[in-house]
């Protein structure tokens, strides 16, 4: 017999923790049933003090910082576990001290810019941020304190993060994302959405409403369910098992997963292999730079056949739920009762790293890309034969850093994501309301926050129209970027190399 999790969802946070909680425990109260897991689609908004909130892209005027801090001081706990994506309106220093993923605070975990988690049998995958086609090819190149279009940048979804979440090959029951994905709109009561949101009319017409990088995955991945934020409005779809999210061809998709041009400052690129047919292709040798790497896969032998499994399930459509903002009278937050098998059950689910994933973060970090150049999957990833044309690594590739990580992390069954949470930053005084700006918001025509009047903020034990608080942040700024022992810690678990998140610390200005 199969056994239910109830998963609450809830759209964008925007700092209000206090407020999604007490509206899940309401809920909890009224279906006497226990909710299992919360997951939150972004704009989560992890700000812990002045310089954190000075990292968010957004308009001054909404800089607050909300009541995370105070589960981030342990003054408060979160009641259920709670896992989270990042959006657009971010403490991005924060998130990239997490970039593999990681909690900040007790009971509350970061998936990171991209990741894979198991939790009660359930396997769900995250990706974090929105699209936009001017960074999408780029590498992080953003550097400390993150200012000017660095500050947005570092949340906008990179080609190589879509590279990665390209690599799964079992199936996963969610994915969670903050942008929604292109073409959704089109399985579900499109005449309803733009009766509730009118001016969404240009981007359904042209069709470019959401994200084209989602789009691809859904289409590749297929999960049973898909949960989304961002448009604040409650949207609900389907996509059958038979179609295609791409019914008038890969319209949209940005230029994505060809080789590396061959050139003369790039001797050791390849081109396209000759391809026998869609599942079998001969791979491409790697450059002499590439197997220096220690953590590179061997290279296969030109006779080895190829093969890339599909982790769509045969006759399971992908539910698409999205969710509204926080705020009186909008539908911010639902339950949904999802099944697992009766052998992956447990009575206490716990958060647990997932196997495949370590094995592709094992085979992709070498390649990260950490300047504004054009990212170039490795020669090892060759596009396949037929549309869309993806650049995947072999089946029997993967099959080996999986081998390796059964080997050394999973050598007595799952492993649980251990609670190692240590906070590393400061956080304003106990009591610091959830309106403090700390003189960041500047005033805008005498209306400086969310509600409504002169000087109204969105703090307050409700959330809703407190007046703001712009003292002084009081003591020595905190700085941008702390290194983070989880971050250490996870890195030396799958013998793989921190090259982004800590290589560069830098004293506030």
């Amino acid at each position: 017999m199969p056994r239910t999790l109830n998963i609450a969802v809830e759209g964008c946070c925007h700092g209000m923790l206090d407020n999604i909680y007490a509206q899940l425990l309401t809920r909890q109260q009224q279906m006497k049933k226990k909710v299992d897991l919360l997951i939150i689609c972004g704009d989560f908004q992890a700000v812990r003090n002045v310089t954190d909130l000075g990292c968010m892209s957004c308009p001054d005027k909404y800089k607050q910082i909300g009541g995370f801090y105070r589960y981030y001081s342990g003054e408060r706990s979160a009641p259920v576990p709670t896992i989270f994506v990042g959006g657009n309106h971010e403490a991005s220093n924060h998130m990239r001290e997490l970039y593999y993923g990681g909690w900040v605070a007790p009971n509350i975990y970061f998936m990171g810019n991209s990741g894979v988690v198991r939790f009660g049998g359930l396997r769900i995958g995250g990706i974090s941020g929105i699209f936009k086609d001017f960074d999408y090819a780029k590498g992080f190149f953003e550097r400390p304190p993150f200012r000017g279009h660095a500050r947005s940048a570092m949340h906008h979804v990179r080609s190589f993060e879509a590279f990665k979440m390209l690599q799964i090959r079992q199936p996963l029951d969610v994915i969670v994302s903050h942008d929604w994905p292109q073409f959704i709109e089109r399985y579900g009561d499109t005449n309803e959405l733009l009766r509730r949101k009118p001016f969404f009319a240009k981007e359904v017409e042209r069709g470019d409403l959401g994200s084209p990088v989602n789009a691809m995955l859904l289409e590749r991945l297929r999960p049973a369910w898909w949960f989304s934020a961002h448009l604040h409005v409650r949207f609900t779809a389907q996509v059958g098992t038979q179609e295609s999210i791409f019914a008038e061809g890969w319209k949209g998709i940005p230029p994505y997963g060809h080789e590396r041009p061959l050139t003369s400052e790039n001797p050791g690129a390849v081109e396209p292999p000759a391809v026998a047919n869609e599942n079998e292709i001969i791979m491409s040798a790697l450059s002499d730079e590439e197997s220096d790497n220690e953590t590179e896969p061997a290279p296969t032998t030109s006779d080895e056949p190829v093969t890339f499994a599909n982790p769509s399930v045969p006759s399971r459509p992908t539910k698409f739920l999205a969710l509204d903002k926080c705020l009186p009278r909008r539908d911010f937050l639902e339950i949904v009762e999802i099944e697992v098998p009766d052998d992956a059950a447990v009575e206490e689910p716990k958060l647990e790293y997932d196997p495949e994933w370590l094995a592709i973060l094992r085979l992709c970090n070498p390649h990260i890309p950490l300047d504004d150049s054009p990212f170039y999957p490795p020669a090892q990833a060759p596009v396949t034969a037929t549309e869309p044309h993806l650049p995947l690594f072999a089946d029997n590739i993967l099959a080996r850093e999986l081998e390796w990580v059964s080997k050394h992390v999973f050598t007595n069954g799952p492993v649980a994501i251990p609670p190692n949470f240590v906070p590393v930053a400061p956080v304003p005084p106990a009591g610091t309301p959830d309106s403090a700006s700390f003189g960041l918001a500047r005033n805008d025509g005498g209306n400086r926050g969310r509600g409504r009047g002169a000087n109204r903020g969105r703090g307050g034990r409700h959330g809703y129209g407190q007046a703001r608080s712009d003292a002084p942040w009081d003591g020595p700024r905190p700085y941008t970027i702390y290194p983070n022992p989880q971050t250490d810690d996870f890195c030396k678990m799958i013998g793989i190399d921190d090259r982004l998140t800590q290589r560069r610390y830098q004293d506030p200005q």
